[in-house]
């Protein structure tokens, strides 16, 4: 085969590009121009700056629409208070945990102990069927979800600089949710028509209280994730014989410690549901313990005695509010005790507690003192997750559900 002959040609397009790039970064020549019109007194501009478009000033406009302009965090804003008040959210925890709530609420606490009716309660068994259903409750929480997100980065203390790949699955605020609502669920199904009337369920409500506690102004904010309400207060028969753990001295750690201060917040106490509603009296909140948002100011793990202090402030806020809704806000020792009932978990670990109102009167520690009953640390399960390409649930604990039961039932 006959090679035909190289012809050596100028791509012109090419060559063009090429000549452009060349061009373009020359630098222009001093001609000494300027410093000529300049001594003969003629004002010389930059081009650039004559052939820029000088912005205007636009007022601002007020449009009318769904969402108002928020107003400026300062001293003029509406709830701004010269007097600081401490403030405990629902993602806070108490540095001193349980002992500090304790000195907050002044309560005295009766630990591994509920009110007899619960006991009794909770020692009826269910239905071979009901419980066929919470491990059904359990693995549709853990497994059979199809949310896939990015959980947090695993961490070994060990090997602090290695970076493990990340997983994706179910995370623990979805989890919790579906657990909670499914046994919820489950409780009304297996109790007579008649309980299940008489109680209203609602999700994700605020609770808002504000206390005076030794020339301190301290608000607890707190949300609960299930609200369960009736049209009648609860009330438990109490016994003497109890052993309590009395208020505790943390000095020289002062009550308010890690609690922020705010300028910005609302002097008067807020109970969700409104006095006409007739299934207002707090029956028993439910409280979800979400690792990737509840924590301390430190970022350190949240100690067991933090996450029973969590359920005692939560039960507190809620039947302060209450009380304060009855009562009127300057109300110190009640006429009648306000008890709520309390479940906190994390979706596998349950906290049981009932809570009882006696006063807001919560300065020092002597006189009438409020009470907590709790029941904490009761596992459902040790583990859910596939092994061998099956679902696997193990060593379901029925106890718990026997308690779930017995508090709807109260």
């Amino acid at each position: 085969m006959k090679l035909s002959q190289i012809l050596y040609r100028q791509h012109i397009g090419f060559m063009f590009k090429k000549h452009w790039l060349v061009q373009g970064k020359k630098v222009p020549i001093e001609t000494g121009v300027e410093q000529v019109l300049k001594a003969r007194g003629i004002p010389v501009e930059d081009a650039l700056e004559f052939v820029k478009e000088k912005p205007e000033k636009r007022e601002r406009i007020q449009i009318i629409g769904p969402f108002e302009t928020p107003a400026p965090l300062d001293e003029t804003h509406p709830e701004y208070k010269d007097r600081p008040c401490y403030t405990l959210k629902s993602n806070n925890l108490l540095l001193e945990g349980l002992s500090q709530a304790q000195i907050l609420t002044k309560t005295v606490v009766a630990e591994n102990r509920l009110p007899s009716r619960i006991e009794e309660l909770a020692e009826v068994s269910a239905p071979k069927a009901v419980h066929e259903n919470v491990k059904k409750a359990i693995l549709s929480a853990n497994i059979f979800d199809c949310e896939q997100k990015k959980l947090p980065k695993i961490k070994d203390p060990e090997r602090p600089a290695y970076n493990f790949p990340r997983i994706l699955g179910i995370t623990d605020k979805r989890r919790n949710q579906i657990l909670t609502n499914r046994l919820v669920q489950i409780v009304e199904r297996c109790n007579d028509t008649e309980s299940t009337l008489s109680r209203l369920v609602l999700n994700d409500i605020q609770s808002h209280t504000v206390f005076d506690k030794e020339d301190d102004l301290i608000q607890f904010q707190d949300i609960s994730n299930i609200l369960v309400t009736s049209n009648k207060p609860i009330s438990y028969e109490t016994e003497s014989d109890i052993a309590f753990v009395e208020i505790p001295d943390l000095y020289p750690i002062k009550h308010t410690i890690t609690l922020p201060k705010e300028h910005f917040y609302d002097e008067y106490s807020k109970y969700p549901i409104q006095p006409s509603v007739s299934m207002r009296h707090p029956h028993t909140t439910w409280l979800h313990i979400n690792s990737t948002e509840v924590g301390n100011i430190y970022e350190t793990p949240p100690t067991p005695t933090q996450i029973y202090g969590r359920a005692l402030t939560h039960a507190f806020t809620v039947a302060a509010a209450y009380a304060k809704q009855l009562y009127g806000e300057e109300i110190k020792d009640l006429p009648v005790p306000i008890y709520v009932n309390c479940i906190q978990t994390n979706g596998q670990k349950f906290h049981f507690g009932v809570f009882e109102l006696k006063t807001l009167n919560l300065d020092g520690t002597e006189g009438t003192k409020n009470v907590w009953y709790c029941k904490n640390d009761m596992k459902m399960y040790d583990s859910s997750r596939y092994f061998s390409g099956l679902p696997v649930l193990e060593n379901y604990n029925p106890k718990v559900y026997g308690y779930i039961n017995a508090l709807y039932n109260c």
